[in-house]
Order: structure tokens, then C-alpha cells, then sequence
């Protein structure tokens, strides 16, 4: 059952996402608000890398990454590693304007390194205040840096969870929600959860997860009056968690996928797994009676495949290789279904904007869908020239790839 002080939360009649002073525009982690959707951006829809066409710049980065960037103000943020086992770690920022590097601040990874040769120590998306950047490593190194690149504090966190690791790699993404940086790190040895004080890096909880490996990210769930929760979800169920005290409010025995996240789109959290589950969150019914989190609806159809569900206001878009279905978010109802050709292996998740979604293959083909109500179409084909496997950004009318070496920012 729900807490009293979670009753508040669901109270609210309006939902929302809210970051610290972020800008207008701004990129702040692995998909975005969550959602992978930004609705006013008016992106192109058509780019090569031959030609130039509507490629404004790119820069090769020191080293390599499948973690997808952020935008914050003026500055592109990504992470990246090199070296020996990919134990050289970096975080760099390039300039929105023009791509050159502003500032490169490299440090050495202190646990597991090891990846699969697909993936990279620097699989996970950083994350972002608007003020602060929190960038974590499959080594379970976590750092924190202000907006010109200042050191603000780094946590080892393998030193406290030694048997944390994974071969494959540790690709969950950070989150911050209310002053607290969530990291969801779940593999066959020391599996766990914890909430870090985003000023000071001080752990405030730890809890324990189920010992197999998840690539999930927590999603936040965060209404305006500042009662904010995560959620979690792996194979054994979904668990909603107190971002400040790592209480779990609430939780559903159903099985979540290991690779895709879930994606929140007020009132509904959507949970991809074998059958993909929304949960409601609803105001009490009566005064004095708890809020109310209920399974809404559960689909074995409308399911992604590696990539996490993308949300529009009233629909939900899943990417299953080279087929995209769109559903309904209210009753989980297919409404259509659209081929899209020949994409190799898509990992990084589509994005949406007023132009379209855009599905990127790993060898960097991108297709433009366009929802036309009873149907999707593709509308073009580009090509970016290099290997992609993470999710790009969208800031203001660009958009923004993180290739496994270089970042290309594509504007009109």
C-alpha cells in the first residue's frame, strides 16, 4: 500500500517531469524527459554524410561510446573510453555552435571494465540537473562535474560492491530526480539500487536488487509539488522507490524486459516485457483513502524489441527491428503496424519529433516515420556514415548522434 506522503504525489492533477533550472531545449539524459519525444522540434527529415546535406558538423571524440549525448545550454556532453581494456574513462563537452571541443576531463576506471566487443565501458547516457553532470561507467564509476568541467565529486562504487559487474556490460543509465541521482546496477553478483545526494555525492540508500543482469534504466516519476518516485523494474516485477529514502511504495508482480526501459506518460507507466504492462497512477476516490497505482492494461502484441518504448500525448510507439507499431496509451490497442525495410540491428531508441520518428540501424541508416493517424509511412532514408548504437538527442530543430566515435549533429 501507498504511504500517506505518496498520496500527495498522485493527487496532483497534473503530471510532469521537471528537472533543476534546466533550460528550455535541453537534452538531460537517456531519452530525454523519458519519453523520447519532442514535440516542437521541426527536425530534418533528410541527411547524408557523402553530401553534406543537412550535416552542421562532426568531430571525432577521444575515445569511444554507445551512451547517448546531452544538450545543455550551448554544450553537447558525452562520455567515452579508450585504452587498455577501455579503462581510460572520459566526459567531454562540445560546443552546440560550431562541434569543438570546450573541455576533456579523463579519469581511470577502479572497477570491471570488461564489455562485450558491442558494447563499451561507456554505455550509459549521463545525466543532468541543468546544473551538474553525472556521468556512470560499466566499472561502476560514478563522477560528477559542474558545466565548465570542475571535479564536484566522484563515488567508486565498486569499492563498495566488489562482485558488481558484468561481462556483457553495466549499460543502466542514471537518473536524477528531485536532488537525487538514481543508479539501478543489477547483475549475477552484487545487484543493487541506490539513491546519491546529487550535491554532494553522499550515498542516502542502497537497496538490494535480484541477482541477474538487467540493462533496464529507472524511469522518474515526478509531479509538480515535488513528491517525486523511480521506477523499476527487472524480470522478477516493478517496483515503485521513494527517490529520497529508497522506500518501495508500491509493487507489481509482473516481469519487465532486461534491455528496454520504461517510459512514463502521465498518468501511465509503460513497463516493456514478454507482455507489455501500464500502470495508472489515479487520485483517491474519496477523501482520506490512498492513491491509487493500477495495472491499466497488459499486451503481448505492442512489445518492443532491445528498444525502449517512445511516447507521444495519447499514443505509444515500439520498435521491434525493422517494424514499428504504434498503440494506444490509454487501452494498449494496436493501430498500426508499418515495415520499414532492411535496418541492421537496431539498439539505440527512435525519437520523435514534429517531423517524424526516426529509427536508426547500427551501421547508421536512419528511416523517418511519419504518423499519419491509421497508419505510419516513411517518408525518408539517410545516412549518417558511421556506427550508431545509441540514442540521439533533440534540441531545439537538431538532432544530435552519438556515433561509437565521433557525435554528428544534424541541423537544417
Amino acid at each position: 500500500m501507498f504511504r500517506s506522503r505518496f498520496l500527495v504525489f498522485c493527487v496532483a492533477a497534473v503530471f510532469a517531469l521537471t528537472t533543476c533550472t534546466a533550460h528550455a531545449g535541453d537534452w538531460l539524459g537517456f531519452r530525454g524527459d523519458g519519453r523520447s519525444f519532442d514535440p516542437e522540434a521541426k527536425t530534418p527529415a533528410e541527411f547524408n554524410f557523402e553530401s553534406g546535406k543537412n550535416i552542421a558538423w562532426r568531430v571525432a571524440t577521444t575515445g569511444r561510446g554507445i551512451g547517448g549525448p546531452l544538450v545543455i545550454g550551448d554544450q553537447v556532453i558525452v562520455t567515452g573510453c579508450g585504452g587498455e581494456d577501455e579503462r581510460d574513462l572520459y566526459v567531454e563537452s562540445y560546443s552546440v555552435a560550431d562541434g569543438k571541443l570546450r573541455w576533456s576531463r579523463p579519469m581511470r576506471a577502479t572497477g570491471r571494465p570488461f564489455t562485450h566487443p558491442t558494447s563499451s565501458n561507456a554505455s550509459p547516457t549521463p545525466a543532468s540537473d541543468g546544473e551538474r553532470i553525472f556521468a556512470l561507467f560499466s566499472s561502476c564509476d560514478l563522477v560528477c562535474y559542474d558545466l565548465d568541467g570542475h571535479l564536484v565529486w566522484y563515488r567508486a562504487l565498486a569499492i563498495d560492491h566488489p562482485k558488481t559487474g558484468n561481462d556483457i556490460s553495466m549499460s543502466s543509465s542514471p537518473v536524477v530526480v528531485d536532488g537525487v541521482v538514481v543508479v539501478q546496477l543489477e547483475n549475477q553478483g552484487d545487484s543493487f539500487a541506490a539513491g546519491i545526494d546529487a550535491s554532494t555525492g553522499e550515498i542516502l540508500w542502497t537497496n538490494a536488487r535480484n541477482a541477474s543482469s538487467n540493462w533496464s534504466s529507472p524511469q522518474p516519476v515526478t509531479s509538480e509539488d515535488g513528491i517525486s518516485a523511480v521506477a523499476m523494474h527487472n524480470g522478477a516485477g516493478v517496483e515503485l522507490v521513494d527517490a529520497k529514502s529508497g522506500e518501495v511504495l508500491k509493487r507489481f508482480d509482473v516481469s519487465g524486459d532486461g534491455t528496454a526501459s520504461s517510459t512514463f506518460a502521465s498518468p501511465y507507466i509503460i513497463v516493456p516485457g514478454q507482455s507489455t504492462t501500464a500502470i495508472r497512477l489515479s487520485a483517491a476516490e474519496a477523501a482520506g483513502d490512498e492513491a491509487v497505482a493500477t495495472i491499466q492494461w497488459q499486451s503481448n502484441k505492442l512489445r518492443p524489441q532491445r528498444c525502449s518504448p517512445v511516447a507521444s500525448n495519447d499514443r505509444i510507439y515500439m520498435g521491434r527491428g525493422s517494424t514499428l507499431m504504434a498503440g494506444s496509451i490509454s487501452d494498449g490497442s494496436v493501430l498500426w503496424t508499418a515495415r520499414l525495410g532492411k535496418l541492421n540491428n537496431v539498439w539505440a531508441t527512435p525519437v520523435l519529433t514534429a517531423t517524424g520518428l526516426y529509427v536508426v540501424g547500427s551501421d547508421g541508416k536512419v528511416l523517418v516515420v511519419e504518423d499519419q493517424g491509421d497508419k505510419g509511412k516513411v517518408i525518408a532514408e539517410s545516412e549518417l556514415g558511421e556506427s550508431v548504437l545509441a540514442s540521439p538527442a533533440v534540441s531545439g530543430n537538431a538532432l544530435y548522434f552519438r556515433s561509437e566515435n565521433g557525435l554528428i549533429k544534424v541541423a537544417g
